[in-house]
């Protein structure tokens, strides 16, 4: 476990980041893709949201568990 500027990281926490990083990155590709799509195709459901709905689940999960790390090794005791 190491420390950020008085902020502990554990090898696990991490980790979790890092799919943060890339579920954000794979959130904003659906997006621009979504945008395009609805721009040559307006009256047309985007035929990938389900993708786009499972990724935002995934982040949102991913989120929270990295928070209940967070909190566990860096909120005063």
């Amino acid at each position: 476990m190491k420390s950020l500027t008085n902020e502990m990281m554990t090898p696990e926490m991490e980790q979790i980041r890092g799919l943060i990083i890339n579920t954000v990155m794979q959130r904003d590709a659906f997006k621009k893709d979504m945008e395009l799509w609805y721009q040559t195709h307006p009256r047309q459901h985007y035929p990938k949201m389900n993708d786009l709905i499972l990724v935002d689940s995934t982040l949102s999960k991913l989120d929270s568990f990295y928070k209940q790390l967070w909190d566990y090794y860096n909120v005063s005791k």
